[in-house]
């Protein structure tokens, strides 16, 4: 038995297997506030009822001062979509919904953009906008 576990090449094979085992664990815990893309972003404003998206970039000392909030509300509401959109990376969604100030929190309903907060708010302000959308 202990030559087996000093083989290489079984070594390999359960090294890979456990690799396989981790990654299909990580991608079943899904992070509350879900990375955007141009790929991805059509999709998650159609799929969920409601969706908050926030614009940010890496340079935009604000953005960060917003990111805890956001993902706060995200833990705390969890029948509304929480996602952020690097504004630098996918500047065709920032165009087509004229995002001109970072950080922007743009909240969707049915797909459709019905409100928006610009700057670092209080929890608070975005809150109620979430609530309102629930009602």
């Amino acid at each position: 038995m202990n030559d087996e576990l000093n083989d290489p090449e079984l070594q390999k094979i359960l090294s890979k297997k456990a690799n396989q085992i981790l990654n299909s664990l990580k991608e079943k815990v899904e992070e509350p506030v879900k990375h955007l893309n141009s790929k991805n972003f059509e999709e998650f404003i159609t799929k969920n009822k409601i969706a908050v998206v926030d614009f940010w970039a890496e340079w935009c000392a604000p953005c960060f001062i917003l990111a805890p909030i956001i993902e706060e509300l995200a833990n705390d509401y969890p029948q509304v979509a929480f996602g952020k959109l690097n504004t630098e990376e996918n500047q065709d969604i920032v165009m087509r919904y004229g995002i001109m100030s970072l950080p922007t929190v743009m909240f969707f309903k049915n797909g459709e953009p019905v409100d928006q907060i610009l700057g670092a708010v209080p929890r608070e302000e975005i809150e109620v906008r979430i609530k309102a959308l629930l009602e």
